[in-house]
């Protein structure tokens, strides 16, 4: 365990909380802990950062608003100082109309964030999306390969099933390009989720940002996730967490692992036994 820490990161859904839930109260009190002792704390999320990711700070009952927010993969960094957002390496549109080509027969939805949940395209209404409309008021578009190809965005975001997941990751193969990589950001409930972003982003990126700006040693950061786009995050940071239900992917990087599950207050409960009670 590091001996300082003055920043704490962490990715949202399955490592904060479940996705689309609360996070709980142990993990809830440890962050405030935190705070109230000087530590900056900000979410590392793939989602695209506006008003809801921030508006989170306050849905948590955490008493205080982000320090930062890291959105889209490390895409994305916003300052509360500076209250604005920086983007890094954007995905180029040729790239996204190339990739969604080769994947048409694919039983797949790709998505893109023109706008954060303000403005999303999509190429078909599915319950994902109608999921993401009652939970983030998201105002979607649905339109085809060349509706999605009309700018640069930050990442396209894939949704399919598992069984269709081996002929994704075949063409993926067949279409390998230096412009662009492709990472697992969610698994379960009959649910995959692949992103494709630009190969220099990862949270990792956005972590290092923060660092430079105010002169933070990467060595007094805490960073917890629990996926392949977390594994920049873990990487950089000075101590690194992935939750006990992350990837073996992920798990392979971080310096420990929690002994409980994001559902029995993983986050929380490590910081008690390692930190708190070190």
């Amino acid at each position: 365990m590091i001996q300082k820490i003055s920043v704490m990161a962490a990715d949202i859904d399955g490592t904060l909380c479940v996705k689309g839930e609360q996070i709980h109260d142990r993990t809830r009190a440890a962050i405030q802990r935190l705070h109230a002792d000087g530590v900056r704390f900000g979410p590392a999320t793939g989602r695209p950062l506006d008003k809801r990711i921030l508006a989170k700070a306050d849905e948590w009952g955490l008493g205080f608003p982000f320090d930062f927010a890291i959105g889209m993969n490390g895409g994305e960094l916003w300052d509360k100082e500076t209250d604005t957002i920086e983007k890094y390496y954007l995905l180029k549109k040729e790239s996204i109309h190339k990739i969604l080509t080769a994947l048409k027969d694919v039983d797949l939805n790709a998505i893109v964030y023109w706008r954060g949940y303000d403005e999303i395209a999509a190429l078909r209404m599915d319950d994902f999306m109608r999921d993401s409309i009652r939970r983030n008021n998201s105002i979607v578009k649905i339109g085809d390969i060349d509706f999605l190809s009309q700018q640069d965005v930050g990442k396209i975001e894939i949704h399919l099933k598992p069984e269709s997941l081996d002929e994704f990751m075949r063409i993926c193969e067949e279409i390998k390009d230096p412009y662009w990589h492709v990472v697992k950001t969610f698994e379960g409930y009959g649910h995959v989720t692949m992103e494709f972003q630009d190969p220099h982003v990862n949270k990792g990126v956005a972590l290092i940002k923060y660092s430079e700006r105010y002169q933070i040693p990467l060595d007094e950061f805490i960073c917890f996730g629990d996926m392949e786009n977390d594994i920049g995050l873990l990487k950089e940071a000075g101590w690194g967490v992935c939750l006990v239900n992350g990837s073996d992917a992920t798990k392979a990087v971080a310096q420990a692992v929690t002994e409980y599950p994001v559902e029995e207050d993983g986050v929380g409960r490590y910081l008690e036994d390692h930190w708190f009670n070190r």
